[in-house]
């Protein structure tokens, strides 16, 4: 799995953020706790949230 970083993560609608979380959320489910993609997916489900969770930029 690769790593997204939050350059790219912010590039991304809010949309396109919440099919990556899921998908990857899918992918960590059917991990077993010992794969090395592991820690990465779940470095990426950490960098999705911390996007989400910025404000968005008013308008001007």
């Amino acid at each position: 799995m690769r790593v997204w970083t939050l350059i790219e993560l912010l590039h991304l609608t809010r949309a396109e953020l919440f099919a990556l979380y899921r998908d990857i959320a899918n992918a960590v489910a059917a991990m077993p706790d010992g794969d090395p993609e592991r820690p990465v997916a779940l470095a990426n489900l950490q960098n999705i949230r911390t996007v989400l969770a910025r404000p968005h930029p008013a308008p001007r």
